[in-house]
């Protein structure tokens, strides 16, 4: 196999930054020994990155939505950024350019069309974001997650992968939380490190109805910035485990039965990967909904069910008719399973290197 120098660019959310760090390990298993990540400094990307890979520094933008005095010197900003880019280029010399989205991405890709660099983009959202969109006519190949998704890239050559995760542990490997129990119903509530307040809102709520079933339990993580006023509001309960942060999500996840999440790529990727129903909360205010985009995919193939913020509280309902025997959850559970890659990196890693190494 021909050794190739691959530059990944990432940057402005953690749904971007995992995909890339996901691909990273996938072409790293499969031999490739010269992997460079691109990114701002000061960053969320520089911090999930650097401690792991080479990292150069460029500058990007955004392009700020609804505001047009905002956006005036965008195209000043931007000849800079590909500058840059171009600059980082010039010292990486790569063979490859991976891109996974978000305004960072932008300016290499472009410089890269320039140098007649092969591109290849990864998108994680069922909405195909601006930066991808525009990126996509240089790209040699599209990794999406969804046939909506492709349906942004009509012109290119695409390929329909589940969004890559990161190595997820085994089940057998992971210890039961001591919150769970076996024989009972397990019920994980997540809304991110701060938390998602739409969650949070219907959950209290639900904590009569909650309360009064002996055959569940529910490990309920509200976020650190909300933990101390939901805890002095919410009375100790047997069943009942308000968390501000899990830093064993896995095995909570491992060993649920059922998740309330939000729908955001990273975490939706993750949930199906390891084959678990849900239901599934989108953040309302993600770009262009594509966080309702992503929920109502999955629900199309039957692995979750969707409740809005804004819908009258309906989710316990939701939960209590799961578990009220049948065979609906199991059946969200192996389109889950179906659903879920959770080798997608490393079958995106093996498509280009046999495209650009062999």
């Amino acid at each position: 196999m021909k050794q190739r120098k691959f530059l990944i660019v990432c940057g402005g959310t953690g749904g971007h930054v995992f995909p890339a760090l996901a691909i990273a390990d996938g072409l790293k298993k499969q031999g490739i020994e010269h992997i460079v990540f691109a990114g701002r400094a000061d960053s969320m990307e520089q911090r999930l990155v650097s401690p792991h890979w080479d990292y150069e520094l460029i500058s990007a933008v955004p392009l700020h939505r609804g505001s047009f005095l905002n956006n005036l010197s965008l195209p000043y900003k931007l000849m800079k950024s590909i500058h840059s880019a171009k600059e980082v280029l010039n010292k990486v010399k790569p063979d490859v350019v991976i891109a996974t989205g978000g305004y960072v991405s932008l300016p290499v890709v472009y410089a890269a069309a320039g140098k007649k660099i092969p591109i290849y983009l990864q998108e994680q959202n069922a909405v195909a974001g601006i930066a991808n969109k525009i990126g996509a006519r240089y790209a040699k190949h599209v990794f999406v997650t969804s046939k909506e998704a492709a349906s942004f890239f009509k012109d290119n050559r695409v390929t329909i992968l589940g969004n890559p995760v990161r190595t997820l542990p085994e089940k057998s490997k992971l210890v039961c939380p001591p919150e769970f129990s076996e024989g009972k119903k397990n019920v994980l509530v997540v809304g991110g490190s701060q938390g998602a307040q739409g969650i949070n809102v219907k959950i209290e709520a639900s904590l009569d109805r909650i309360v009064a079933r002996d055959d569940i339990n529910v490990v309920w993580q509200v976020g650190a910035k909300n933990y101390d006023d939901i805890v002095s509001r919410v009375p100790e309960q047997k069943n009942i485990f308000i968390k501000g942060f899990l830093n064993d999500i896995y095995a909570y996840m491992a060993y649920a039965d059922l998740i309330i999440s939000r729908a955001g790529a990273s975490t939706l990727a993750e949930i199906l990967a390891m084959g678990k129903p849900s239901i599934l909360f989108p953040y309302p205010y993600a770009t262009a909904n594509h966080q309702e985009h992503n929920a109502r995919a999955v629900e199309e193939a039957g692995a979750c069910l969707v409740e809005l913020d804004s819908d009258p509280n309906d989710l316990w309902n939701k939960v209590e008719t799961l578990f009220a025997g049948g065979d609906q959850l199991s059946k969200m559970a192996a389109a889950a399973e179906k659903l879920g890659m959770p080798d997608a990196a490393d079958r995106i890693a093996k498509i280009i290197i046999q495209a650009e190494c062999e």
